[in-house]
Order: structure tokens, then C-alpha cells, then sequence
């Protein structure tokens, strides 16, 4: 029993390994998961009110775009052809993750403003100033 037990330990995590790889004709593929973020790796089309969700619904169109271009692939003849087809596609979407994060950090820079006014030592500043001059004043020199 212990050495079933220790036979799956060792070979359980390879075959995980494995899965992960997925090979078409003897070449490795490119995997959505290695693309998406893991919340929207199994996107479904939005419906209904679920059209709202601009982010599902950008990931879901590449996600079809990505599965279009896996399967113009897999219909090349050659290996090498089907290679080099995969190696642009790997390319196309670190391009196009590139440019989604260059837009999120757009989106964000925009909503929070000019970066002076988060700047702690401006803040600081005006309060300083003002403790300053407040114990310079007693209450007799107030009259």
C-alpha cells in the first residue's frame, strides 16, 4: 500500500505536467490560460445585461479570435508551418495584453489625477504652516 501510495506521489504531478502541455501533431500549442486573466479564462458571451460587462465581453471576443487562430493552425501541412503559426500567435497576444494593461493603467491614472496632488510632502506642507503660526499667537496677543 505505501508503495502505491509513494508511486502516485511521484507520477501524479507529472501527468498534471503533462495535461498542461497540449500537443497537435508532435507541436505544442499555445494554451488561452497562459493569455487570460483566471477569472476570465472560461468567459461565455455576455447576454442580457451581461453586454454591459465590457471587460467579459473584450475577452471573450479574443478568446474566439485566439481559438480561430489556433485552428488556421492546425490546418497548416508542415510542422515547421504550424510552428511558426503558433509562435504568432503567442505573439499577437502579448502584444495584445500589452496594449489592454498600457489601457487599464491609462484608465487609472486618469481617474486618481495629477500625481502632485497624492504627494504626502504638499500635504504636509500647508498643516505644518499652520501649527507654526497657531503657537506663535498667545491668547493676550490676540486683543
Amino acid at each position: 500500500m505505501k508503495k502505491i501510495i509513494l508511486l502516485l506521489t511521484l507520477f501524479l504531478p507529472l501527468a498534471v505536467i503533462a495535461e498542461e502541455i497540449v500537443t497537435f501533431d508532435g507541436v505544442a500549442e499555445p494554451n488561452w490560460k497562459d493569455f487570460v486573466p483566471s477569472a476570465y479564462v472560461d468567459v461565455q458571451e455576455p447576454k442580457g445585461l451581461g453586454k454591459l460587462n465590457e471587460t467579459a465581453a473584450y475577452w471573450y471576443k479574443r478568446r474566439v479570435d485566439f481559438e480561430n487562430a489556433i485552428n488556421d493552425c492546425r490546418n497548416l501541412e508542415t510542422n515547421d508551418a504550424k510552428y511558426s503559426c503558433y509562435q504568432q500567435v503567442k505573439v499577437k497576444q502579448y502584444q495584445e495584453n500589452s496594449e489592454y494593461n498600457a489601457k487599464i493603467e491609462a484608465q487609472e491614472q486618469s481617474r486618481m489625477g495629477p500625481p502632485e496632488m497624492y504627494d504626502r510632502t504638499d500635504t504636509m506642507i500647508p498643516i505644518g504652516g499652520y501649527l507654526n503660526n497657531f503657537t506663535r499667537f498667545q491668547p493676550n496677543e490676540l486683543h
